[in-house]
């Protein structure tokens, strides 16, 4: 069959599936009248601006709805998508549309490639708001307005495909990391390697008579770390563990974070830099390179910690902090 025959085919399809009903909860763009011709320029419009996928019945591929993916390209490189769905009237009730996002949420898992997803829901639509909550889409309040909440999802590149495949993949250590650690070469220090992977910087800094705990949320990079780390007799430890809610249980004379809080949503990234400088002791340190963009929120968070922090390193990609006790007089940043 010719694009042009399967053109003309979904076409007649939509016509069932397009019904008032069906498009009662779309905005007033996409309201059409139910014709061949209106039918016909709706589904140009949508193919012109999006990627659109059409659900069938794989007991006799009949169509059950279309899916309409929307993708941006935001700052930082962020691959943003939009996604909308509807479906006829007899697929309503059926658990179809969970198992549809479901099912897309696992495909973009499986790309490895980082994305955010975000689904526009008219207010007077529960039924999917709900389903993109189960499948974990969160509120976005700054972009909700009184008649259509905005729910996104964020998916992290996927760092355990690549090290699973690829050993020593994030390459050498980051150099202003070890001009630091060599000033420190005949003290040991007790540091805290926060999105450690496979160990590009633990390693290094282990090497030195330093004792490190990595954590990360890929188990193949904290395999790697510990491989290399039992092979070289090195003063290493592995968690796995998702940053977003790791509580550390020591302190640690450093804190380091080697261009990982970019890799979360800004909720999230100031959130686990509060947490983490608490686990910091009195004249450690906390080492972060990351996105310029990023520097002033994470400056605001040391100023408005209720510990003693002095800004020691503030470069375009990397922030150096101290913390002092209150009693040495030093005072939180102006």
């Amino acid at each position: 069959m010719s694009n042009g025959e399967q053109r003309r085919q979904l076409i007649d399809e939509l016509k069932d599936v397009l019904t008032p009903a069906v498009l009662q909860h779309l905005p007033e763009p996409l309201q059409i009248h139910d014709t061949g011709s209106s039918i016909k320029d709706w589904i140009n419009e949508r193919a012109a601006e999006s990627e659109v996928l059409t659900v069938r019945d794989r007991a006799d591929d009949s169509l059950l709805g279309l899916l309409v993916l929307a993708e941006f390209l935001e700052p930082e490189t962020l691959k943003t998508v939009h996604l909308g769905y509807l479906f006829c009237e007899r697929a309503w009730g059926k658990g179809y549309a969970t198992e549809l996002i479901s099912g897309l949420i696992t495909w973009y898992r499986a790309d490895g490639q980082s994305v955010q997803l975000y689904g526009g829901v008219e207010t007077g639509n529960p039924a999917s708001a709900r389903v993109l909550k189960k499948n974990g889409f969160e509120l976005e309040e700054g972009l909700s307005n009184s008649t259509t909440e905005m729910l996104g999802l964020y998916i992290p590149y996927n760092f355990d495909k690549l090290y699973r495949s690829t050993r020593n993949a994030l390459g050498e250590p980051t150099q202003v990391f070890v001009d630091f650690f060599k000033q420190y070469s005949g003290k040991p220090l007790r540091v805290l390697d926060i999105g450690c992977g496979q160990g590009r910087d633990a390693l290094f800094i282990a090497r030195l008579g330093h004792s490190v705990v990595g954590v990360d949320i890929s188990p193949n990079g904290i395999r790697d770390l510990l491989e290399a780390a039992r092979h070289e007799n090195l003063s290493v430890e592995g968690i796995v563990e998702d940053i977003k809610t790791f509580v550390p249980e020591d302190k640690f004379d450093v804190l380091l974070i080697d261009r990982t809080l970019h890799m979360l949503l800004e909720k999230y990234r100031l959130e686990v830099l509060n947490r983490l400088i608490g686990s910091v002791s009195d004249e450690g340190w906390v080492l972060i390179s990351d996105e310029p963009s990023n520097m002033q929120g994470f400056k605001d968070v040391f100023t408005s910690s209720n510990d003693a922090w002095e800004v020691k390193i503030d470069k375009p990609e990397t922030l150096f902090a101290r913390r002092y006790s209150q009693r040495r007089g030093f005072q939180r940043l102006p």
